[in-house]
């Protein structure tokens, strides 16, 4: 009996060798999670201490002569903070963005606190508000503040602790620590008053790199030459963050190139070949398998349409949603389509201040926005009034202004038209009933409309190594835009809108006090309410006031006029705007605006540069042009 034991051990032992195939080692599986988690919990509760001490140092300030001592402890906790923020952010996204690190700007949550109104908090609003003008009332709002933090960190410490890890999620929470050292981190909008986004991004880094150094032990042979290039990518990124700490100053096209990207590339490629299995926590638009934050899949388009009547990627249905698109029909007087303010040639926008109507010699209220990348998003239209992009048709087919009929009307007349009920039947046949419906037509149109992605522009193929050509006042430009203008900490990378990093979860709109016209000397705030009046309860709030969706500057230099009043007719006129510091900065008295009024100070020569950058991000490679 035993021989028929050892045999059939040998034999499937041999087997096993053969095959070639080999498992996720029992070291890497359960003793790596369980050091990363006695790392974790350590590293967590010394935020805690910290966060007692700022409020106990806080409470027991009594003047501004105190101030120094609070920026000193509120820097401290936040480095501190950055030691955990790539695991924490990662399994409690809505906490951290609500209560611990999200922007220090006024907020509602279906999660917490039954979606009333949230007063900023958290570490960001606090390193803006410690950077203010020291008095007794800004004394007072940073001990609430603090107070705040502490109340909320010992509850999520108890509700937190102890967390299970799993190894690949490890790996996972690194890669989306980079994209948000990147996006989020040297671009400063973690930062809004001390600007300290280099010193925090170092200690993420080393943060990062202390983590993965426990891979060190139980690595397959043909894994070691990556891991090693992984641990010189670290150390090269540490040493490039502390060495050009000036803001300003500091080329996040070389960190990108040279630092953020091959790191990204080689964690995967280092999990591939350590075999350690996909098992992600929650679901994100993040692509896993991509290797580069810009690759043309890095972002999943199909993660922000999930509940469609059916997946957009069907070849079928982006076929009849093309015709649709191009059709008059669709319209009440048959002489309106989607082209008609959406066309290719324009970058899918129509190049008017405000679009045309289905009546002669009026115009609808805004803009037309381009919809290419719009599949990038969590919300639709200037106002954000639209959760779902299969849903979008329906606002403007109900638009007195625009489409001006029903879905009841449409159907008729494509039911009389032989070809629809051929393209129909093969694409939608069996779901329901009637082929062609309100879900059946609003489903291709968004079908085809997800097709409409721009993500090779020169800039694109540049940072993915796939040209050594670009211009230099483009990367000036880039540095600029991620950097001293602050574009990129509203229009974030990649898609450079307004969806927010590194799990782009929900997408924002900004308060930027836009005005009529472009006046400089007798400024007019434009009288649009945009999401505070979009028809939504959630979004009735005094703090979406002249609010609007944060779009794409992808493919830029086709979309003029600019602003969702089209106001704007240069790129010049819309980078002064912002120089300015927005409404507010020209004297408009704006009490929500999200852009800080305080002027950039661009000079000229800085200007063109933005410029020369947006170019670059111009793609319409993939679209049919006359």
């Amino acid at each position: 009996m035993k021989k028929i034991i050892l045999l059939t051990v040998s034999i499937f032992a041999c087997f096993v060798l053969l095959s070639g195939k080999k498992t996720e080692s029992e070291y890497q599986k359960n003793t790596i999670p369980k050091e990363v988690t006695a790392l974790y919990t350590s590293n967590f509760h010394k935020f805690q201490e910290e966060v007692h001490t700022l409020a106990i140092l806080a409470n027991n300030s009594s003047s501004s002569n105190h101030f120094q001592q609070l920026k000193k402890q509120i820097e401290k906790t936040r480095l501190v903070y950055k030691d955990v923020e790539f695991i924490f952010d990662y399994y409690l996204t809505s906490f951290n963005g609500t209560y611990i690190n999200g922007a220090p700007l006024p907020k509602s949550n279906e999660y917490f606190e039954a979606g009333n109104v949230i007063e900023p908090c958290g570490l960001q609003a606090l390193d803006e508000a410690i950077f203010d003008e020291p008095s007794k009332e800004n004394l007072i709002h940073v001990k609430l503040l603090a107070n705040k933090l502490k109340e909320r960190v010992d509850f999520i410490t108890k509700v937190h602790l102890p967390i299970q890890i799993k190894t690949s999620q490890i790996i996972e929470c690194i890669r989306s620590g980079l994209v948000r050292v990147f996006t989020l981190g040297v671009t400063g909008y973690d930062t809004p008053g001390s600007a300290n986004g280099i010193a925090e991004s170092y200690e993420s880094f080393k943060s990062m790199e202390t983590t993965f150094m426990y891979f060190e032990k139980g690595i397959y042979p043909e894994a070691k030459p990556k891991f090693k290039s992984i641990k010189q990518l670290f150390k090269q990124g540490k040493k490039f963050l502390k060495k050009n700490s000036d803001f300003n100053d500091f080329d996040r096209m070389v960190f990108l190139k040279e630092i953020i990207n091959p790191l990204y590339a080689e964690l995967l490629e280092f999990q591939n070949l350590n075999q350690i299995k996909l098992e992600p926590f929650k679901k994100h638009a993040q692509n896993y398998q991509s290797k580069n934050i810009f690759d043309v899949d890095f972002l999943e388009a199909n993660f922000y349409s999930e509940l469609v009547y059916l997946p957009l990627d069907n070849p079928k249905t982006i076929k009849l949603g093309k015709l649709l698109f191009e059709d008059p029909q669709l319209s009440n007087n048959n002489k309106m389509s989607c082209l008609s303010c959406h066309n290719p040639n324009k970058g899918f926008t129509d190049g008017l201040v405000k679009s045309k109507s289905n009546k002669e010699g009026i115009y609808t209220h805004r803009n037309s926005p381009t919809i290419i990348n719009s599949g990038y998003s969590t919300r639709y239209f200037w106002d954000m009034r639209e959760f779902d992009l299969e849903k979008q048709v329906t606002h403007v087919i109900d638009d007195n202004l625009e489409f001006n009929t029903d879905f009841k009307s449409i159907t008729n007349k494509l039911n009389k038209d032989t070809t629809y009920l051929k393209l129909f039947k093969e694409a939608y046949g069996g779901i329901d009933k009637q082929d062609i419906n309100r879900r059946s037509i609003g489903n291709a149109i968004a079908a085809y409309v997800n097709t409409l992605k721009s993500l090779n522009s020169p800039f694109d193929k540049y940072v993915r190594n796939e040209t050594d050509e670009y211009p230099e006042n483009a990367k000036r430009g880039f540095n600029l835009f991620m950097g001293k203008a602050a574009c990129g900490t509203c229009h974030f990378a990649p898609i450079f809108n307004g969806t927010i990093p590194p799990l782009y979860l929900e997408s924002e709109s900004e308060v930027l006090g836009v005005t009529k016209g472009f006046d400089t000397i007798n400024p007019q705030l434009d009288d649009d309410l945009g999401r505070f009046v979009n028809g939504l309860n959630i979004d009735k709030k005094p703090y979406f006031k002249n609010s609007f969706k944060t779009v794409s500057v992808r493919n830029i230099t086709l979309t003029a006029p600019y602003m969702h009043n089209g106001s704007f007719e240069t790129l010049e006129e819309v980078i002064e705007f912002y120089n300015l510091g927005g409404g507010a900065g020209m004297g408009l008295d704006i009490e929500n605006q999200t852009l800080p009024d305080a002027p950039l100070n661009l000079t000229k020569q800085e200007v063109q540069d933005l410029i020369a950058f947006m170019e670059t991000l111009t793609d319409v490679s993939g679209f049919a042009t006359k």
